[in-house]
């Protein structure tokens, strides 16, 4: 890029450093917490409400009991002559099965409610894309009117002397009149940019809270970037479609449709077994009997035949209609989307052509300003009229600049995870990065700018018990052992809290304070530790946001989940739904944090797709760092396990957490292995994970602060 083009822009960055620390989180934070937006709460509260009914609705397919109890005052005539009146009592009890037909319409029936919920499933993913497209523009609003504002204000800086100037040269006779409204003009104008880039900002800001549900304060935005990827994108294949939620969710009604229950010949026939036992007590008599009995009914249509065609029918132009449906949507997505990318190239162009356009406009104002000190005449003129071209061609660059961006909100809908993480490079001038990056080194309160390169490797440590740690702070024996950790290569300390020492510490944190900053005077971090995978809930979420609340004046350096989605269902189905849970957790938590989060979870958890994203790529996107546990022995085999993943999500940084648990059996845990050997297994671990955004080893003891130094140090 030519160095002219760095005039104008270095002047915003003069501006942009001079405002405080940017208020405003960055754009991906923001789209974080669009999970706790009511909007996106309202549409997974129906898609929960449908999917509940459908699971409830399955156990209607199995065994049902049933059961009957009776009382009669029988008259019996047993001939011409002769009666018995007697009473009677009965019960009843039973199994109940549905088979053929009756089954086959209970699924019918359960067919139609997983249409329902396969199509609530598209249209909430589809509306978290439409909330995503709604926040960027508000964001390229903001950062737009932010840019022309500043524009402004520079430009208006030079009217007190230029207005002096004029009104000496009019009334010298130097300068026409309709000149003097001209140079004044541009100044009303600025003003204007400068009114409406302020109610621009305002209102941008309202739909962005609106959207978040966060009480955002105005201040310098970061300028959202467009991934590279989306700009070039120029992929003619139909890879897209398989992912695109809306398509997803037809093929899905597709497949469905396919194995109808309705298209079965068995249907009409409704049928079951019943096993059945009945008691009778005679109570005039006081005598008993009883019986049990296996009974197969059915009942058969008389128009089978005509009720089977119809049934038939109905079923293929149904499959028929989805089908159809499925093709000429997406035909129309295809020509969106090709439109899109094909916007997108001439966006592209538009920006190369404006920033062309300042740098010759910067140029113009250089070169008369060396004029206007050398010359007389009329060069103060040119040198206004050249000041007014670049505040246009400026302009005109922030306005093209700012139709990229909100190219990129019209992107959301076609958007692949990948898309979404990567950040921009030659997609975008670089000029535009310099001069919106210049604000941002100050990350938002409570959040860590990911930097895996400045990262530095450490060992950690999960303190399960802390009552020894929290008894011996500031005593010769807590000193021994910190020293001892020390050595054994500790330097961070996750520290967990039992029930009561959270409930005390709720109350009075005074000790724990005392302990954590008697702990950071030795050379050690010290993180909360809480786990209770309950927490992923939503009925249970408000009891981890308390806690991090009430705790929050600690001096912890950050704090650490271990929530499990597998300890509240192991079923590999379960895991999508769980993990969406545990993601509106963590951005809830990332909201509230004062502390840099992390998580433990297990290295399969990564890759699990909730909705369309992989959840690694959701870690990414809320700024969460994941300590992976891999726990296997065999030093190999656990670097098999990690490299993979730290290769996948170059962007995340990541822990590895090792078991020396004596519980554990020697192909998970390193505690059945001699010390020395435990040593070289963690050392091959550290030393062949060379990733810029690996970050350390994390132990896992039953005991970490006691046994720490014996299992793994000298």
């Amino acid at each position: 890029m030519s160095p002219r083009a760095h005039i104008p822009i270095s002047l915003l960055v003069a501006l942009l450093g001079s405002q405080a620390a940017p208020a405003l989180p960055p754009l991906e934070q923001l789209e974080a917490r669009l999970e706790l937006a009511p909007a996106s709460q309202l549409a997974q509260r129906a898609y929960d409400s449908a999917r509940d009914t459908f699971g409830a609705g399955q156990s209607g397919l199995g065994l049902s009991a049933f059961g009957s109890v009776g009382y009669a005052n029988n008259h019996d005539v047993i001939d011409q002559t002769h009666t018995r009146t007697y009473n009677q009592g009965a019960g009843s009890a039973g199994l109940l099965l549905p088979l053929l037909g009756s089954r086959l319409q209970l699924q019918g029936a359960l067919h139609d409610q997983q249409l329902q919920l396969l199509q609530l499933e598209a249209q909430r993913q589809l509306q978290r894309h439409e909330l995503v497209r709604r926040l960027r523009k508000a964001y390229a609003d903001y950062w737009q009117a932010q840019r022309a504002g500043l524009l402004a204000q520079a430009y208006l800086e030079n009217e007190p002397g230029f207005t002096r100037t004029v009104e000496l040269r009019t009334r010298a006779g130097l300068l026409l009149e309709s000149d003097r409204l001209e140079f004044v003009s541009g100044f009303a104008l600025a003003r204007r940019d400068e009114a409406v880039s302020s109610a621009s900002r305002d209102t941008a800001l309202a739909i962005m809270r609106g959207l978040t549900g966060a009480d955002l304060e105005g201040g310098v935005a970061m300028r959202p970037l467009v991934p590279n990827a989306c700009v070039h994108d120029t992929d003619a294949g139909n890879s897209w479609a398989d992912a695109d939620p809306e398509l997803l969710g037809l093929q899905r009604i597709i497949a469905l449709r396919e194995s109808n229950p309705r298209d079965s010949a068995l249907y009409p026939v409704q049928s079951n077994i019943q096993l059945s036992y009945q008691t009778k007590d005679e109570v005039t008599t006081g005598q008993r009997g009883g019986s049990a009995a296996v009974s197969w009914w059915f009942q058969v249509p008389v128009e089978y035949g005509s009720e089977r065609r119809l049934l038939a029918r109905a079923a293929a132009a149904q499959l028929g209609h989805a089908r159809l449906e499925y093709e000429i949507r997406r035909q129309e997505l295809q020509e969106q989307r090709r439109e899109l990318l094909a916007r997108g190239a001439v966006l592209r162009q538009s920006t190369q052509f404006a920033e062309a356009r300042v740098s010759a406009a910067d140029a113009a104002v250089r070169e008369r300003t060396v004029r206007s000190q050398r010359l007389d005449s009329d060069v103060i003129e040119q040198l206004q009229r050249a000041r007014m071209l670049r505040y246009n061609a400026a302009k005109a660059f922030v306005e093209a600049d700012g139709a990229l961006v909100y190219w990129y909100a019209d992107w959301a809908r076609f958007e692949s995870a990948a898309c979404a993480t990567r950040t921009a490079e030659a997609g975008v001038p670089h000029a535009v990065v310099r001069a919106s990056a210049a604000p941002e080194a100050a990350p938002a309160a409570g959040h860590t700018v990911t930097n895996p390169g400045a990262q530095r490797v450490s060992r950690g440590l999960y303190v399960w018990r802390t009552a020894q740690w929290l008894a011996s702070a500031g005593t010769a024996r807590g000193e021994r052992q910190l020293t001892q950790l020390r050595s054994a290569g500790i330097a961070r300390l996750l520290v967990s809290l039992d029930a009561e020492q959270l409930r005390r510490a709720m109350t009075d944190s005074a000790p724990l304070m005392h302990a954590v900053r008697l702990t950071h005077e030795r050379g050690f971090k010290v993180e909360l530790l809480l786990a209770e995978p309950s927490w992923i809930l939503p009925a249970r979420r408000s009891e981890l946001l308390a806690i991090i609340e009430r705790l929050k004046t600690v001096p912890y350096d950050g704090l650490h989940l271990d929530l499990e989605p597998a300890q509240l269902d192991s079923a590999p189905d379960k895991a999508p739904q769980l993990l969406g849970s545990l993601a509106e957790t963590l951005a809830a938590v990332s909201a509230a944090s004062p502390w840099p989060v992390e998580l433990s979870i297990h290295p399969r958890d990564l890759d699990v797709r909730v909705g369309n994203t992989p959840f690694g790529e959701l870690l990414q996107r809320l700024r969460v760092a994941p300590t992976i546990m891999v726990y296997v022995a065999n030093p190999e085999r656990a670097l098999q396990i990690a490299t993979p993943l730290l290769e996948r999500y170059p962007e995340l940084s990541f822990g590895v957490a090792l078991s020396v648990e004596k519980s554990l059996g020697p192909e998970e845990s390193l505690w059945p292995y001699p010390s020395a050997e435990r040593r070289r297994r963690i050392e091959r671990v550290e030393s062949q994970l060379t990733a810029a955004n690996f970050t350390g080893i994390t132990l896992q003891l039953e005991d970490g602060w006691a046994d720490a130094r014996t299992e793994v140090g000298d």
